[in-house]
């Protein structure tokens, strides 16, 4: 009986840490796709895609748990609280396992952020969040340093594959924010020979001129106006009202 447990928790807890793996590669592909707007909006939504990748990270860290529950509980292994908890405690290959203590810690961090995204803004979420490839880096180095099934080739097609998906998008997201930052720049820089453009250069001096625009009985508010020539022309006289040529008779 107690054979049969003992190879209850081990088959548990490895294909706990496989799935809550396979779920983390998903969720950070998912994302990825996100930024470089790899989707296509006609066919598969943004909504979607977002719902996606928070479903894929809620179903990675229940079988985070669950894989760190059966190692607990695994008799053969003996892990306590304090190696499963505390980085290079363990007494079975305490580096590989601190790695993965430490990818715990980090993706626990990530969770807490984007709860206060609210709070700290979408700029600083957006640079923790950048912190989940570090997250996946440990938690494929934990896999391959202290997992059993390291050295069947399922689980090396499994990490060799992850690799490969996470790299590509990785380097889709990169050349998506380059072209984004050439596109910016150019914008500017036409925006502003435009503006350059528009604005008169010193063969276009603007020459004052009187115009006069007619007021109350002869008054008027002077407006300078361009000539072509360059040079000022003669201020013009005041309008004003018409003069009668002969005097007004009273009847």
């Amino acid at each position: 009986m107690a054979t049969i447990w003992q190879s209850v928790t081990w088959n548990v807890a490895r294909a706990g840490g496989l799935t809550a793996y396979l779920l983390l590669t998903l969720a950070v592909c998912a994302g990825l796709a996100l930024s470089a707007q790899l989707q296509s909006p006609a066919r598969w939504p943004r909504l979607v895609n977002n719902e996606l990748h928070n479903f894929l990270t809620l179903l990675a860290t229940i079988f985070v748990g669950l894989h760190i529950l059966a190692v607990w509980v695994d008799p053969f292994t003996h892990f306590g609280w304090n190696e499963i908890l505390i980085p290079l405690a363990s007494h079975y290959r305490p580096i590989w396992m601190a790695l993965g203590i430490c990818a715990l810690y980090l993706g626990i961090a990530i969770g807490i952020s984007t709860l206060l995204r609210p709070y700290i803004g979408y700029r600083w979420w957006r640079r923790l969040h950048l912190l989940t490839l570090l997250l996946f880096g440990l938690a494929t180095l934990h896999g391959l340093g202290s997992g059993s099934d390291t050295q069947s080739w399922w689980a090396l097609a499994l990490y060799g594959g992850s690799l490969w998906a996470v790299g590509w998008l990785l380097w889709r997201r990169v050349q998506v924010a380059r072209r984004t930052k050439q596109e910016r720049t150019q914008l500017q820089a036409r925006l502003q020979a435009q503006q350059a453009q528009a604005r008169p250069g010193p063969a276009q001096a603007m020459a004052p001129h009187q115009f006069q625009r007619p007021g109350a009985w002869g008054t008027g508010n002077a407006v300078r106006l361009p000539t072509q020539g360059g040079a000022a022309a003669p201020p013009a006289e005041p309008w004003r009202a018409p003069q009668p040529s002969q005097p007004l008779r009273r009847y």
